[in-house]
């Protein structure tokens, strides 16, 4: 601080730190004095160093050290010297600076050292643990995950989802099912990997299983469900199911007993079963077997015929060929039969005698034509045939009608006709027509296809829109695409349900018709036609005048102005009349002006002619000359029952008012609302396709006794007659047939359809179905509990209830019909109220579901 002062250096720089300065391995050649104040502190430092460190070189390195030191801290700039205090204080700032730094480093390193050593004692410790288990293997550490250009991998063991199970695994699973299997009756052991039944299936009702935790010997049942099916048996073992009559193991003490004897259905289908075992004759309760998609050859259908109580049985993807066995002819109750994806070729000549056959799947076989004057005969609802070689014309010339078929399905095949050209086949209950992918030139006249809903024919050679085409109502989605078709007719524009055409792919001469939307498409066609004539006020006229004209015109006797006869007749015909002329009668509605033609058989038919009434003196005048057995008004405008009717009621069997203006509750009773309509022998009313909101009027003033079958579809009915005396079955005690589909009913009461054979109460708004139906099937459908007095009537045999709001039953008890929907009804019934129906003559079968 007193020394000469340092020159300002030329660029500005940060002060110096000096204990960071490096120091040099020999002394500098020029040395400071010494402060002997200093020497001790120095020489002290230098010794403890060294001791730490366990050297013996004396006083020399630290001496080097100091010397170091010191020649550091005197160097002064070029060209300076400083002054003996100024190095005397920079001496001694150093010397302390640097005892402290050592003092850290000396604790710092001792601590590292001292850790290093503990980690390799634990390492040590380690190994000879490892060393001294002997078996025990060393986990190795998993190498890293690392990407690559094409892929990554994401560390996933090989069973993330824990599907490969050891032998413990697939014991704990089994017994957890056996354990429930005992209580509920539904054993399901699918998809195990077993190649054959396991022991524990055979033992799980011996007491030394059911005496476990967990289980009890009051709770368990017969098993009526088993499921082995997607497994990998071959063989089942006879053991599994006995050929020994289950009266004889009853009777034996010291036999195990069949523990499958009271199965309803059984499952087996995905496995790889050659051979069938000769027991499953006996299970006497089978009502479904699932043999699907194994390697059955034709052999086993002798096993399989003698299970005479099948409803449901399921063949397909199999390897049978050939004709079909006859003995199929046994299975008396079968109901639904899956053939499909086999190498099947004909069907046996007593195969008519399944007359409960419902469903017949036959599809991908090679069938080279169907018998239908065999399938005519049977209640056939769904028939499959595609992928087959069918060829030429589908429908034989013996059959003209199929009155219970809803499906059919023959596409892909090589059909050239449905049925032979100029005749057509009456189906008025198919829903659904698929004829895709054959050789078809043409369809037949479908105009009696009423209730079709859905036809699909598209890749075929069909050049026209098919006759009758247009007047189906009910029809919404077609398929007509890649077929020959030129004109598309102006009267699609009608169709008011067709929600989907599909003409793509034809020599269209209107090619935007392959491409616009149906609605734009039946839009434009509907522009095309004539609007509908208009009304023309009927004019009241004397009772000896027009009416009675046409009627003996219709008879063949001469009139006194033939103009009246003439329909066609312009508007402007009473205008070009010369004032010397007769005057001309007045105008009036076909109606009035058409014959009253009788056909053969005493049918009268005044059907679409726009009348709203029936004139008495023609009514009187043909009851006089003719015995009248049906009469046809449908397609009118009637609003209400006509009173001359009565003319008939000696002979009128059948009355069809479809298709009217029958509103309300108005349409009987007459003007006062009490006047009775006779009608002692009509056996058959259609009142469908009305506005009609009840059938009080019907019961309260229809005097029909005979009647037999109503039809009321298509209506307005919130509800069906209950109280007792204004059922149906009071007013018409031989009423079996109601046809109530597609209206508003909101509940299905018992007592209402007791006594009925035929119940259609499908596409209603019914939100729970009463249990107590199910009694009214075979053996307590007669009677009445309430004592309504509505006589014995018939048991119910065909109940529909399709498309309504209820959850329960579901649709796959439903689909197997009425016997299995009164049975699962039956089953909810209170036991009290069952036992009384089993003794009125119930035939008192369980619940299969």
């Amino acid at each position: 601080m007193h020394g000469v002062p340092a020159p300002r250096p030329r660029t500005p720089s940060p002060d110096r730190h000096v204990p960071n300065l490096v120091l040099p391995k020999s002394g500098s050649k020029t040395l400071a004095a010494r402060p002997p104040t200093k020497r001790p502190s120095v020489n002290n430092l230098s010794k403890k160093t060294g001791a730490a460190q366990g050297t013996t070189s004396g006083s020399e390195p630290p001496r080097k050290a100091s010397l170091a030191s010191r020649g550091s801290s005197t160097t002064s700039y070029e060209g300076t010297q400083t002054s003996a205090a100024s190095v005397a204080s920079a001496s001694t700032a150093i010397t302390s600076d640097s005892a402290e730094s050592a003092q850290a480093y000396r604790k710092t390193s001792a601590a590292l050292r001292e850790q290093i050593a503990k980690a390799k004692a634990a390492k040590r410790a380690a190994a000879q643990a490892v060393s001294s288990s002997g078996n025990k293997v060393p986990t190795a550490v998993e190498a890293p995950l690392v990407p690559t250009d094409t892929s990554f991998d994401f560390g996933l063991s090989n069973d993330p989802f824990n599907q490969h199970r050891d032998d413990k695994s697939q014991a704990k699973v089994l017994k957890s099912r056996l354990e429930s299997a005992r209580t509920s009756g539904r054993l399901n052991i699918a998809a195990m990997g077993l190649k054959e039944i396991p022991a524990e299936v055979l033992n799980m009702y011996n007491l030394e299983f059911i005496g476990q935790p967990g289980s009890a010997w009051a709770e368990s049942v017969d098993l009526t469900r088993f499921v082995a099916a997607d497994n990998e048996l071959e063989m089942i073992s006879d053991s599994v199911f006995p050929d020994v009559d289950p009266q004889e193991l009853a009777e034996d003490e010291d036999s195990p007993g069949n523990i499958f004897a009271g199965l309803e259905t059984l499952d087996l289908h995905g496995n790889i079963l050659v051979t069938l075992p000769m027991g499953l004759r006996r299970l006497s309760l089978l009502t479904s077997l699932n043999l699907s998609l194994n390697r059955l050859s034709n052999s086993c259908l002798e096993v399989i015929c003698q299970i005479t109580s099948l409803k449901d049985l399921k063949l397909a993807g199999n390897l049978l060929y050939g004709p079909l066995d006859p003995c199929f002819s046994k299975l008396v109750n079968l109901e639904i039969l899956d053939l499909h994806g086999n190498n099947l070729s004909s069907l046996p000549a007593n195969f008519g005698d399944l007359s409960r056959l419902r469903i017949l799947n036959l599809s991908e076989n090679s069938f080279e034509e169907l018998p239908f004057d065999l399938l005519a005969a049977l209640p056939l609802a769904e028939l499959v045939a595609r992928k087959n070689q069918l060829s030429g014309t589908l429908i034989q010339d013996t059959v003209d009608t199929l009155t219970t078929l809803q499906t059919l399905d023959v596409s892909s095949n090589q059909l050239v006709n449905i049925c032979s050209p100029g005749r057509t086949v009456a189906m008025p209950g198919l829903h659904q027509l698929c004829v895709s992918v054959n050789r078809l030139q043409g369809l037949p006249d479908m105009s009696g296809w009423t209730s079709l809903v859905t036809l699909a024919a598209d890749e075929n050679t069909i050049n026209a829109i098919p006759e009758g085409f247009t007047t189906l109502e009910q029809l919404r989605s077609v398929d007509f695409s890649s077929n020959d078709i030129r004109v598309v007719p102006a009267e699609i524009g009608r169709m008011e349900n067709l929600v989907n055409l599909r003409l793509s792919g034809n020599p269209l001469r209107e090619k935007k018709f392959s491409s616009i939307s149906t609605e734009e498409m039946k839009s434009i066609l509907a522009q095309r036609l004539e609007p509908p004539p208009e009304e023309i006020e009927q004019q009241p006229e004397p009772a000896s005048s027009g009416d009675q004209d046409a009627y003996m015109a219709g008879h063949g006797a001469p009139t006194t102005n033939p103009a009246e006869d003439d329909d066609s007749r312009s508007d402007m015909d009473d205008f070009a009349t010369p004032p010397t002329s007769a005057p001309a009668s007045p105008a009036r509605s076909r109606s009035q002006t058409a014959t009253w033609p009788v056909k053969s058989g005493g049918v009268l038919d005044r059907s679409n002619t726009q009348s709203s009434s029936l004139h008495p003196v023609i009514c009187s005048k043909l009851a006089a000359s003719h015995k009248i057995y049906e009469v046809q008004l449908h397609h009118n405008l009637f609003t209400a029952l006509p009173e001359s009717l009565t003319f008939f009621a000696a002979t009128l069997t059948a009355l069809s008012l479809a298709h009217n203006q029958l509103v309300g509750e108005s349409y009987l009773g007459g003007a006062s609302g009490s006047e009775d309509l006779d009608l002692p022998a009509l056996k058959e009313l259609n009142l469908a396709h009305n506005h009609i909101t009840g059938l009080g009027p019907l019961v309260a003033h229809l005097r029909a006794p005979q009647l037999q079958k109503l039809d009321v579809s298509f209506n307005r009915l919130a509800a069906l007659p209950q109280a007792e005396g204004t059922r149906l079955r009071d007013a018409f005690p031989a009423l079996t047939v109601l046809l109530a589909s597609n209206n508003h009913l909101a509940d299905l009461d018992p007592e209402a359809i007791r006594g009925l054979a035929v119940v259609d109460a499908a596409n209603n708004d019914i939100a729970h179905l009463n249990p107590r139906i199910g009694l009214l099937g075979a053996g307590g459908g007669g009677g009445s509990s309430s004592g309504s007095g509505s006589g014995g009537g018939a048991a119910l045999e065909r109940l529909d209830v399709t498309g309504n709001r209820f959850r329960v039953p579901r649709w796959n008890v439903l689909e197997r019909g009425t016997e299995a929907t009164l049975r699962w009804l039956r089953g909810r019934v209170p036991v009290a109220e069952m036992a009384g129906w089993k003794g009125e003559g119930g035939d008192g079968d369980r619940d299969e579901f």
